[in-house]
C-alpha cells in the first residue's frame, strides 16, 4: 500500500469528524495521483490504495483500504472518478445522522470519453444518474462507516458493494444518497471495459445473487435487454444522438458479455472471476 498521508480531518458542527480518503487504483499510479491531488483541495489528506500482486481485486483493496485506517468513517473512490466541489462538507453533514452507514451521490459520465468508455460508465453507473430513486452504492465512490462495515463483513472479507448494500440494509442501516457527493466517471478504463472483465463482473455478481438458482438463470437471461435499454436511457437523456449513437455496439457487445457470466455464475458459482 503506498500511503501519502494518514487520515483526512473534515469539520462538523464545531467540532472534527474524521474521514479517511482512499483512492483505489484501478488505472495507475499516474492517475491515482491525480485524483488525490484534486481531492487534497478539500481534505487534508488522501491515501492511494495501490494493487499489491497481480491477483490483487477491487474489492480486496477496498478492504485494505477500510482496515488500513483508524478514522471512523472512509471514503473509497476509484482513480476513474472525480467529486464535485464541496464533497467533504457534504459528508460531514450525511454522517451527522447516526443512524447513516453509508452515503454516495449520483454519478455523471464525462462527455469527453471515447464512446467506448461512455458506454462502460452508462452500463456501471446509467441508473445513478440522478434521474430516479435509486438507493444502491455506486462501487466507483461511496463513504462507509467502519464501526458498521467490520460487524457486517467478515475479517478480510473483500468489499463488493452491492452485497455490501444489502447487508448494511439487512442490519438496519440507513443508506442515503447526497446531491452534494456528486461524482463524475472521467477517465477511461481499459482493463474495465474489456469484454472479458464484464464476464467476470457479471459471474461474480451471478454467483452472489440470493434466491433460487432457477428464477437467477431467468434473470440472468433477462440481463442483457434490461441492461441495455437503461444504459440507452441514460445516455440519450445526456446528450444529442449524435454523441451517443456511437455507444450503442458497446453497449450491447458489454451488456452480452455480462448477462453471459451472471449465467455462468449462477450455474457454476465464481470460478476464478
Amino acid at each position: 500500500m503506498k500511503t501519502a498521508q494518514t487520515s483526512g480531518s473534515l469539520p462538523i458542527s464545531g467540532s472534527v469528524l474524521f474521514v479517511d480518503v482512499a483512492i483505489i487504483e484501478l488505472l495507475g499510479s499516474e492517475a491515482a495521483q491525480k485524483c488525490a491531488a484534486e481531492l487534497t483541495a478539500e481534505a487534508d489528506a488522501v491515501r492511494v490504495v495501490s494493487r499489491s500482486n497481480g491477483s490483487d481485486t477491487v474489492p480486496q483493496r477496498r478492504r485494505r483500504a477500510a482496515d488500513g485506517t483508524g478514522a471512523p468513517i472512509v471514503l473509497l473512490i476509484e482513480d476513474t472518478t472525480r467529486l464535485v466541489p464541496g464533497w467533504a462538507a457534504a459528508i460531514c453533514d450525511a454522517f451527522s445522522d447516526p443512524n447513516v452507514v453509508a452515503a454516495y451521490g449520483a454519478i455523471q459520465v464525462a462527455p469527453g470519453l471515447a464512446p467506448r468508455y461512455r458506454a462502460l460508465g452508462r452500463l456501471e453507473y446509467g441508473r445513478f444518474d440522478g434521474t430516479s430513486a435509486v438507493d444502491h452504492l455506486p462501487g466507483n465512490a461511496f463513504a462507509v462507516r467502519l464501526a458498521d462495515l467490520h460487524q457486517t463483513l467478515e475479517p478480510a472479507e473483500g468489499i463488493v458493494e452491492h452485497d455490501l448494500e444489502r447487508r448494511l440494509i439487512k442490519r438496519g442501516g440507513n443508506i442515503r444518497r447526497v446531491p452534494a457527493l456528486t461524482a463524475i466517471y472521467a477517465r477511461p478504463d481499459p482493463q474495465g471495459a474489456r469484454l472479458a472483465t464484464r464476464f467476470g463482473h457479471g459471474r461474480i455478481y451471478g454467483a452472489d445473487r440470493d434466491g433460487s438458482r432457477a428464477l437467477g438463470v431467468v434473470k440472468a437471461g433477462l440481463a442483457m435487454p434490461v441492461l441495455s435499454l437503461r444504459a440507452l436511457r441514460a445516455a440519450r437523456s445526456a446528450g444529442p444522438v449524435r454523441q451517443w449513437l456511437p455507444e450503442v455496439p458497446w453497449i450491447v457487445a458489454m451488456a452480452t458479455a455480462w448477462a453471459l457470466g451472471e449465467l455462468a455464475g449462477q450455474i457454476a458459482g465464481k470460478g476464478n472471476s
